[in-house]
């Protein structure tokens, strides 16, 4: 059993030099031996026609058949979309330079109209903003995240397709045609060019329909990288005996009609070794990744690519390398199911790139954000897995880890399959297990030589690994805080933002350990690995209080101003009292009012401040008030919410 499940990921940071020696460097080579093996064309049509005899497949549906830039004006100060990584810029709703803010949505009599694109003007040095161009889509199409490449505005998106209606399947029986039952289809992904030179008449230049859902993307420099996913769309009920491996494969369509393959039946990878029936209990995938690396440079579609047929669920990227991670699971009579993750390496340089190898380490990828478990540092990969939970408390465990909630792996290139284990946490030498009994792994965050984890169930345990030496990292320091942080946010070099919520112990309390409550900032002086302090915190509202910011760290919106980090976020209050409420922590409180929270976390005195919130809604809750889509972007002295497609804004 595998899961498929990929989540979803960026302004470029790095120096103009950094970026000229980048050109410079020799394009990736793909590792000779590894975990995956690169196929050809007459293997590939092997292995996905044997998939295709184990899972449906179904017809492809017919497809329907600038002026000089005025002189720049200097931008005020601005926040950027919250990254990752720097130098790795992550698609997001909501985009901005400065001088004009691009963001996805229009309000629709209370729907979120996500087939629209604003642009719209910074005004009075970030005062106001004032819309002077919206470009929508036809009904069927659909906005889903933005780029902003220096003077081009690059778009990803969706179209909806009507589902086919199933082909017969191969045979037939009493002369009856057997109906394939239905399969997960995968949406066609619309790739447009918008030339933003001047904004005011904006237009798309370039329109591309590419075969696949969009997983994840990212950006470094020129260069876009895109993670599709797709299904083969034919019909095999005349027969096989003329389909090639390019028949599975997808493809894309520009806007003139003309089509083309999107990968090459050479550049695509398979696991090592090949899955057979007698190996995995009739279990092949027809699940096609396909990673594309275009050029956003060039006028047109230009881009290379390689495909690998398999199930991952996540996508890390460095400034050199995407990762593709998939969780497994695996059936030891002794200790039941146990999980693993399959790690897969491929180096980009520019739009090459190359395949250099594989790895498992044990435990599995949790969270909303399982990209975040993620880092790479000068050649090192360091992930950090949660542990298999155990209802056998006398279950033996033979591993060096043992019933560790969590489990760090730092890998390099080398050995075997390309990638190989350097160093783990716990192990014999340093037995300490990353977490307590039966605590569940929340948020992590790699910041250079250390690594932040926070383990949970009735208490937060916030651990620091020092990482310095990869070949011997150690628990540096830990501290148990009352409630939990999904998400952890440097400030400056010493401290730690935690974003998460608050709780009160209980064994019967959610996941046995607590009951959740309100919202809790949570600021961490780091300056001393062996001596975590909380020096400052703020709760937030009462049960059932939330906010996009515990789901999507791009919610999170931050901008230093001296000595001062601003932040904002937005959130759903819930803090009024309900009727029949008895005073028991298990109780949900009903919605006050839901809005863009301010919070100023001073450096030097280690204090969090909140200032007062920009308020949207107040009383009854509406469904579709809920802040999912919501963001924010502070320019100079100002903030601007993006709240259900529209903006309020106000001074900082």
């Amino acid at each position: 059993m595998k899961i498929t499940a990929l989540t979803t990921f960026l302004p470029m940071l790095l120096m103009p030099w950094l970026v000229s020696c980048a050109s410079l460097e020799a394009p990736p080579v793909d590792v000779g031996e590894g975990g995956l093996k690169k196929t050809n064309a007459t293997e590939l049509r092997e292995y996905l026609l044997k998939a295709a005899n184990h899972q449906p497949i179904y017809p492809v549906a017919a497809a329907a058949a600038p002026t000089a830039a005025p002189a720049p004006v200097r931008a005020p100060t601005f926040s950027s979309t919250n990254l990752q990584e720097r130098g790795v810029d992550e698609a997001d709703l909501i985009k901005t330079d400065g001088n004009y803010v691009y963001a996805i949505g229009a309000p629709n009599n209370q729907n979120y109209q996500d087939n629209t694109l604003r642009i719209m003007q910074v005004k009075e040095s970030g005062k106001r903003l004032q819309e002077v161009k919206r470009l929508t889509l036809p009904q069927d199409s659909s906005l889903q995240n933005l780029y902003l490449a220096g003077k081009r505005l690059v778009t990803l998106g969706s179209n909806y397709q009507t589902m086919p209606v199933p082909m017969p399947a191969p045979g037939v029986a009493g002369g009856v045609p057997m109906m394939m039952p239905p399969m997960p289809r995968s949406l066609p992904t619309e790739l447009r060019y918008i030339d933003v030179r001047q904004p005011e008449q904006a237009a798309s230049t370039l329109q591309v329909r590419l075969d696949g859902n969009i997983n994840a993307s990212r950006r470094v420099g020129d260069t876009l990288y895109l993670v599709l996913q797709s299904y083969p769309q034919i019909n095999l009920g005349s027969g096989t005996d003329k389909l090639s491996a390019q028949d599975f494969l997808p493809t894309y369509r520009t806007a003139d009609g003309k089509t083309a393959p999107l990968v090459m039946a050479d550049n695509c990878y398979i696991n090592r070794p090949v899955k057979t029936d007698e190996t995995d209990g009739n279990y092949v995938s027809n699940n096609i990744i396909s990673i594309v690396a275009v050029d956003l440079k060039a006028a047109q579609f230009s881009f290379k690519s390689r495909c690998y047929v398999g199930n991952p669920e996540t996508l890390y990227a460095s400034p050199s390398a995407l990762y593709l991670a998939t969780t497994e699971y695996h059936y030891n009579p002794a200790q039941g199911s146990r999980s693993s993750t399959g790690i897969h390496k491929f180096a980009f340089t520019g739009t090459d790139i190359a395949y250099r190898g594989s790895s498992h380490v044990p435990g599995h990828l949790s969270g909303q954000e399982s990209s975040f478990r993620f880092s790479e540092q000068d050649g090192y990969l360091r992930v950090i897995t949660e542990n298999d939970q155990f209802s056998d408390p006398s279950m033996a465990i033979t591993a060096p880890y043992g019933k560790s909630p969590g489990i760090l792996s730092i890998l390099k290139e080398g050995g075997k399959d390309g990638l190989q284990l350097v160093s783990q946490l716990p192990n014999r030498k340093r037995p300490q297990h990353l977490g307590k009994p039966e605590e569940r792994l929340y948020a992590s965050r790699f910041v250079g030589d250390q690594a932040y984890l926070v383990t949970f169930q009735s208490t937060d345990p916030l651990y620091v690994l020092d990482l310095s030496n990869p070949r011997d990292p150690y628990i540096a320091g830990e501290l148990k805080l009352p409630g939990f942080s999904d998400y952890l946010h440097p400030v400056g070099k010493h401290l730690l933002l935690g974003i998460g919520k608050d709780a009160i112990p209980d064994p019967n309390g959610d996941f046995r350990g607590a009951w959740y409550q309100g919202m809790k900032l949570s600021l961490i002086d780091t300056s001393q690995a062996g001596q975590l302090k909380e020096v400052d915190k703020l709760i937030l509202g009462k049960r059932g209080t939330d906010s996009a910011a515990l789901h999507d760290h791009h919610a999170v919106t931050a901008l230093p101003v001296g000595n001062t980090l601003r932040v904002a976020l937005p959130i759903k209050l819930n803090d009024k009292p309900q009727p029949g409420m008895q005073g028991r922590p298990s109780d949900y409180y009903a919605h006050t009012q839901t809005g863009l929270y301010r919070f100023e976390v001073d450096t030097t005195a280690k204090k969090i401040r909140q200032l007062a919130p920009l308020i949207t809604e107040r009383g009854r809750e509406e469904y579709w008030s809920y802040p999912q889509n919501d963001r924010s972007v502070l320019i100079g002295n100002y903030v601007h919410y993006f709240h259900n497609g529209n903006f309020w804004s106000q001074g900082w």
